[in-house]
């Protein structure tokens, strides 16, 4: 038959045991912590990228855009028409999606 444990060889792996536990969250916070890092770092690379690359989204900061509507660079933004719309004598035909 075999003897019980001693308390104090008990209290000795509990405590081992409470340790690696402790060893083992610092370990995995850390790894959180450095993913969530890298996380925000990476979106913001990637926004910088996708405004630079995209026409017409980034502004320099020197030239800044006002509402008169007269801008005909080739940024690929909304332009103007050249004309307005003519008035037409046809009826408007509509059509709905019922059967």
């Amino acid at each position: 038959m075999p003897l019980p444990e001693q308390p104090a060889d008990a209290d000795r792996s509990v405590r081992d045991a409470v340790r690696r536990r402790e060893r083992g969250l610092r370990r995995v916070s850390a790894t959180t912590r450095w993913v969530a890092v890298a996380a925000v770092a990476g979106t913001a690379v990637l926004g910088a990228g996708y405004a630079h690359a995209l026409p017409g989204i980034a502004v320099p900061a020197g030239s800044a855009r006002h509402g008169s509507g007269t801008h005909t660079g080739t940024t690929g933004g909304l332009q103007p028409a050249g004309q307005a719309p003519a008035p037409t004598s046809q009826t408007p035909q509509t059509q709905s999606g019922a059967s």
